[in-house]
């Protein structure tokens, strides 16, 4: 046993930095046999991907990997691989980010969601609603796990409310019980009679307590638990600072097709919104059919306990200060900015601007954050008072590896177009053009929505889009006709405990055991993927014009052949791709 011990500690210690070392080893004849750009640069992204996956170092540091490895490939100078790390695209992240932090930082979170509770109803069901409401409106602003941490105890909040209010009730009816008792029992046969029924009636609140409203109150609260999360992750696809992959995609986007202008705040929010509020309803009726129902009896004193605990916490956060008011304002300025820049209906406010079309949603983000650090929380003309936002919070708060793994996204995206392995991967995928684009993005939708159960959904969104662009252009789709839904699909992960942090807080949190969650997941899952798959063919197409092929992404193709002397005509474009495989099998 200690031999096998030992070996258990040995595994423990090593398996990580093994596999660190053995990942690109195991792909290192890529490079030796096919000594080519496109096998160079494919050996990166497969090392990455396995890296992604298995994770033997922290993802932040994955993100880095292309800054050593690109430039001694000879794919990309220094200067370039370092560029993409700092795009308008992560500095408006870093935009929103800062002032996220800001809301949570003066508590306004807190407040918004204590109010919304309120305004909703403290019933079970409503309850549940209000929770998800709630967390879906916070998620679309802040970080999906900043949201579901801060749920998590208001839920347990209100549910001690209920439970108390549960056992006062439990006593009454006990001495009510036992007065009706005495009562009807004559002296004579009491010292029998009543110790008898004294005794069932105490057997009864025992049983009562400890099985029937313990087990409903568990139950309730895993059903609350879970309706965050799955509002969590429905609430950060309705932005497009919601969550990490919309960020990915709209980097990208910019990346590979400077000329399009369609993908917006505006035009995001319009799109997606109406998927994430059908998404979030959807999870609150089935969790309805799951914990029929809603394991809580709908009376008066129960609701009335709840709303109790919920204006409890709010009135200990007082009246709004006035740190709170200004910093909803700056996040509300630059939320109308976003929107009204170039809304796509109407001229934005761009246009009033020389060269207005160079600004970009990252002016207004840093703009606006540069204030959260000049005016002060409590203006006084006789003390002192720290700003909205100090440095020390934010440089604390700001999940900083996440911008790395944004930045490592457009670097491979980029490598992948000077190398040529954008043009070699749409040769390939062009094969699959006898399959329809619509069976294409359902395909496409499920697999993302499945692979980011164990890979972090930014992780998933950074390995597929660059290739489902390729795709997109191999059969001469509209690009956001499969890249929207597969990035809405990488943040639908509802089954296991691990998909993402969310996930991870309300399980530690709860009592269930992981079968419990895969059972609504997986059905949440799929309604949810079938939700975002309809929209795309409905108020996608009239929204970004999905049926024709924009000439923007043609021009993807031209650059990438221009770039290595060849012609842009499409025959000969098929014609480089034959020869490259041909390069390729024969070393």
């Amino acid at each position: 046993m200690s031999y096998v011990k030992s070996w258990k500690t040995v595994f423990h210690i090593w398996w990580k930095p093994s596999l660190a070392i053995l990942i690109p080893l195991a792909l290192l004849p890529l490079i030796i046999l096919y000594d080519s750009k496109e096998s160079r640069c494919g050996f990166v992204v497969l090392w990455m991907a396995f890296y992604f996956m298995l994770e033997p170092v922290p993802l932040a540091v994955t993100a880095l990997l292309p800054v050593a490895a690109f430039p001694v490939l000879g794919l990309l100078s220094t200067t370039e691989a370092c560029t993409p790390y700092m795009k308008d695209t992560i500095m408006m992240y870093v935009g929103s980010l800062t002032l996220a932090v800001a809301v949570e930082h003066c508590n306004l979170h807190k407040r918004i969601a204590l109010k919304v509770l309120l305004i909703i109803g403290t019933g079970a069901r409503w309850l549940m609603l209000g929770f998800m409401t709630t967390t879906m409106f916070l998620s679309m602003w802040i970080s999906n796990t900043a949201t579901t941490a801060m749920m998590v105890p208001i839920v347990d909040a209100v549910l001690e409310e209920l439970q108390r209010e549960e056992k006062k009730n439990l006593k009454n009816d006990v001495a009510i019980s036992m007065i009706t008792i005495r009562s009807n029992t004559s002296n004579s046969l009491w010292n029998s009679e009543a110790n008898k029924n004294h005794y069932q009636v105490n057997m009864q609140l025992s049983n009562s307590s400890s099985s029937g409203p313990q087990k409903d109150y568990r139950h309730l609260r895993d059903s609350l638990l879970l309706s965050i999360a799955y509002a969590a992750n429905c609430g950060g696809t309705g932005t497009v600072i919601g969550s990490g992959p919309n960020l990915v995609l709209k980097g990208l986007v910019e990346e590979l097709y400077p000329d399009s202008t369609e993908l917006t705040f505006a035009s995001w929010l319009i799109y997606n919104a109406p998927v994430m509020i059908i998404c979030v309803f959807l999870c609150w009726i089935g969790l309805q059919l799951f914990y029929q129902p809603c394991c809580l009896k709908e009376d008066r004193k129960a609701q009335t306990a709840a709303r109790n605990a919920v204006l409890k916490s709010y009135q200990e956060l007082g009246s709004i200060t006035f740190h709170e008011a200004a910093v909803a304002i700056l996040f509300l300025l630059v939320v109308v900015l976003w929107f009204l820049r170039d809304p796509q209906f109407i001229d934005g406010w761009s246009t009033y601007i020389t060269n207005g079309r160079n600004i970009r949603d990252a002016t207004p983000a840093v703009g606006v954050c540069l204030l959260l650090f000049i005016i002060p929380s409590k203006p006084s003309l006789t003390e002192h008072s720290p700003p909205l936002l100090n440095w020390r919070t934010a440089q604390k708060k700001i999940p900083w590896g996440v911008l790395l793994l944004l930045g490592s996204g457009f670097v491979v995206a980029d490598a992948a177009k000077k190398s040529h392995l954008s043009v070699w991967l749409s040769s390939q995928l062009s094969y699959l053009n006898f399959l329809s684009p619509a069976v294409i993005c359902i395909i496409l939708t499920f697999m993302a929505s499945i692979l980011t159960e164990v890979i972090s959904n930014m992780s998933m969104a950074t390995i597929m889009l660059p290739v489902v662009s390729e795709m997109a252009e191999a059969v001469k789709v509209h690009p956001f006709f499969l890249m929207l839904p597969v990035t809405i699909g990488c943040s639908f992960a509802m089954i296991l405990p691990v998909g993402n942090p969310s996930n991870a807080i309300v399980f530690d949190a709860s009592t269930m055991k992981t079968f419990d969650m895969m059972k609504p997941g997986l059905i949440l899952k799929v309604l949810c993927c079938i939700v975002e798959l309809f929209m795309i063919q409905t108020l996608g197409v009239a929204l970004f014009n999905l049926q024709t092929f924009p000439t923007w992404a043609n021009s993807s193709y031209a650059e990438a052949v221009s770039s290595s002397s060849l012609s842009s005509n499409w025959t000969v474009i098929a014609n480089v791709s034959s020869l490259l495989n041909t390069t390729l099998q024969n070393g």
